[in-house]
């Protein structure tokens, strides 16, 4: 089963009804907004999506809608409903979970909302799910409109990084992301992101001129990953070098206690030959079942020694700030992409998760990209 890292706050914050009454009139079917989600969620062959609510709020500063879109396929995983909420004022949508904040006394200002949430989300959130979050307003995801953004930094227990995250103005929701704008190819925008990080460990450099690009974000502790990588690894050899693959750290650490270390050693061991990533992934992957946080940093250590690498280099690296910035950075990069589960891939762009028992369609898929056609 995949592992998941989600955000459902229990408790203190209830769970966004976007339902209309029953006696209201069917949503009307938008085919740009429906191809807009369809680009924006983890892709699945003959998908159907429908509109089944779109719930508009007013706030001072003008309109949002939460939109409720049903997709229906063959993977019982991906089968279910995903939440917009789009800032018409703005123009960006957010994805992710969305919550109805408990209700307030009163309308707020801008200034004692934003107190508010600094007040109460770190408390819901501490109290769900165990994480150690701060509210910080300055330099936000994007500009404000009906909805007001902010960034979750979130303690891993090696530092911090960010998820981005929202309230409406008038205090009913709270969203935390990711938020894209409402207005462009999400596949394309997201594959010139990835194209252009120095985040991503391309780990073949004779596959640069590919035409398709995986780009795997994963944890070396996950077992779903485990299992998922012979499929991936056949889909791209069996392609000609028509594909080619590249890595993101994005380690569980509420779930998972040895993979932000392996994360570590992953990226020091990147930075000095990329080649040498995806044999120690697999190494990883070998000893999932019996690795334990104590043996992580001797386990990588003998692997550095075995082929040849600068040691002290490893040393300087490993633990120390240059990889926790990075690995930081690459979960920061992962929210930004929508990733909340592990093993998530994007092809080109396209979102793939739940591979499942019949992965045929994936190799397809990178044929028709690879053809310059859509999957």
């Amino acid at each position: 089963m995949m592992h998941r890292y989600l955000w459902v706050l229990v408790g203190a914050l209830v769970a966004a009804a976007a339902g209309l009454a029953a006696d209201a009139p069917p949503p009307v079917q938008d085919p740009a907004f429906l191809r807009y989600i369809e680009r924006a969620i983890a892709y699945y062959p003959d998908s159907t999506f429908r509109i089944t609510s779109n719930e508009r709020g007013r706030t001072a500063s003008g309109a949002y809608r939460l939109v409720e879109v049903e997709r229906v396929c063959a993977s019982d995983q991906l089968t279910g409903s995903t939440t917009v909420v789009v800032d018409d004022v703005a123009d960006m949508a957010w994805f992710g979970s969305a919550a109805k904040m408990p209700a307030l006394d009163g309308a707020l200002d801008p200034a004692a909302l934003r107190t508010y949430v600094e007040q109460f989300l770190p408390d819901a959130i501490r109290g769900s799910l165990r994480l150690n979050v701060a509210v910080d307003w300055s330099d936000p995801p994007c500009r404000a409109g009906a909805l007001l953004p902010f960034w979750l930094k979130i303690d891993s227990g090696y530092g911090e990084y960010r998820r981005a995250a929202a309230v409406t103005a008038d205090g009913a929701y709270a969203v935390m992301g990711p938020v894209y704008p409402s207005d462009v190819d999400l596949v394309r925008f997201r594959q010139e992101l990835l194209g252009s990080s120095d985040l991503v460990v391309w780990d073949r450099v004779e596959d640069e001129g590919s035409p398709v690009s995986i780009v795997e974000f994963s944890d070396l502790e996950c077992p779903a990953c485990r299992l998922t990588w012979p499929t991936v690894k056949q889909a791209i050899d069996g392609n000609g070098g028509r594909a080619k693959h590249g890595m993101v750290s994005f380690p569980l650490t509420t779930i998972h206690p040895w993979a932000f270390r392996s994360a570590s050693a992953s990226w020091c061991i990147s930075a000095q030959r990329p080649s040498l990533l995806l044999p120690f992934k697999e190494l990883f992957y070998e000893l999932q079942t019996e690795m334990e946080i104590s043996q992580v940093t001797p386990t990588a250590r003998d692997f550095v020694a075995a082929n040849g690498l600068d040691e002290v280099a490893f040393n300087d690296c490993y633990l120390k700030q240059p990889s926790l910035d990075a690995v930081h950075r690459q979960l920061t990069l992962g929210q930004a992409m929508g990733v909340n589960a592990t093993p998530t891939y994007f092809v080109n762009g396209w979102m793939v998760m739940g591979l499942g028992s019949d992965p045929a369609w994936f190799s397809a898929m990178i044929e028709r990209l690879a053809a310059g056609e859509e999957p």
